[in-house]
Formats: structure tokens, sequence, C-alpha cells
């Protein structure tokens, strides 16, 4: 991994604003969407459990159906 910090600018830094820029230039926030901070998905799993929950209450529902129309 090359990262590279100007001599000049380490003369005033303190060792945590030194991490922060050694942070930001690791991962490659030139242009990366999503680089300043971590992947989420907690939206996109969201979508997802509601949408097996639609489906499931869609089976449910023709099931029932089938069920009162071959009732004997």
């Amino acid at each position: 991994m090359d990262i590279s910090i100007d001599a000049a600018e380490l003369e005033g830094l303190s060792e945590e604003e030194l991490r922060r820029r050694y942070d930001a230039q690791s991962r490659g926030n030139a242009g990366v969407p999503g680089a300043g901070r971590g992947e989420d998905f907690s939206d996109m799993v969201a979508k997802e459990m509601a949408n097996r929950k639609k489906q499931r209450m869609e089976r449910d529902s023709r099931d029932r159906e089938k069920k009162k129309e071959y009732k004997f």
C-alpha cells in the first residue's frame, strides 16, 4: 500500500491527525463511493426481509384460498 505524506506536513501533526490521514488515504477516498464511511448493508437487509415477508404473506393467502376451494 502506497501512502504519500509531505514531510513539511508532518511537523505540526498530532499522532491522532496522522492516523486520520492514514485511514483516509488507505480507504482510497479518491472518487470511490462510500470510501469515507464503512459499508452499511442494513437498508439492503431490511428491503430483503420486507420482500420475503411479502412473498410469505402472498403464499399463505393463496394457500388459504385453495383450502377453502377444496374443502370437503
